[in-house]
């Protein structure tokens, strides 16, 4: 089964560990994965990652998106409960390397997140020789509201980065729960879904609702 993985990309920590806890008491964190987004982080730094774990157990992703001292911020995210942190496709190798070797030395994960990178294949086939086994395809908010573009009018190209890689792929981008079926159909290990829960009036229906189309 694919994995959902939740975005909380809030600056309000209160709502989003109300959220958070009850996400994982309904679904015992069988096949979710919480994200502190990367306003989260920003805003409430470590104790969003240690809050975030300690409450449910689940498995944390700290959206970090880093750029530059991976093996410091990887440590950093790592001790404060993350198991696993982002790393943007568009560093040099050098950081990417770093990054791995962070992630390699705590036995967690690094992530490696394709958002405005030209060349997504290439680069993830890069990536994956460099050490990286999960890789993001991701359109960004801000494009997402430019363009009108979603990660799902895409996804030829994320399932093309499966096909030819050994890689788990993960797609983030405007997707909503009825979209679901078609990116697992094509493949896709995770699928990262924020406003579309969080914004929602009733959040829990829409992560079993979600869940429903990931079997």
């Amino acid at each position: 089964m694919a994995i959902l993985q939740i975005a909380l990309d809030s600056t309000d920590l209160k709502r989003v560990l109300k959220l958070s806890v009850e996400v994982a008491s309904v679904t015992k964190c069988e096949s979710v994965w919480l994200e502190a987004g990367t306003p989260l982080i920003k805003s409430w730094g470590t104790l969003a990652v240690k809050s975030l774990k300690d409450l449910t157990g689940c498995f944390v992703v700290a959206d970090t998106k880093s750029m530059d001292v991976p093996g410091l911020e990887g440590a950093v995210m790592y001790e404060a409960g993350a198991d696993a942190y982002t790393v943007l496709a568009v560093a040099e190798d050098e950081m990417i390397k770093e990054a791995v070797e962070a992630a390699r030395s705590y036995g967690k994960s690094v992530i490696g997140d394709l958002i405005s990178h030209p060349r997504p294949l290439q680069r993830a086939q890069e990536l994956h020789r460099l050490g990286v086994d999960t890789i993001v395809y991701h359109i960004g908010i801000s494009v997402q509201r430019a363009r009108g573009l979603r990660a799902i009018d895409l996804l030829n190209e994320a399932a093309r980065i499966k096909r030819e890689t050994s890689l788990r792929v993960a797609v983030a981008g405007g997707i909503k729960p009825e979209d679901v079926k078609k990116i697992v159909e094509e493949g896709i290990d995770i699928v990262i879904i924020g406003g579309a829960i969080t914004n929602s009036e009733r959040p829990i229906e829409a992560v079993m609702k979600t869940l429903t189309y990931m079997k």
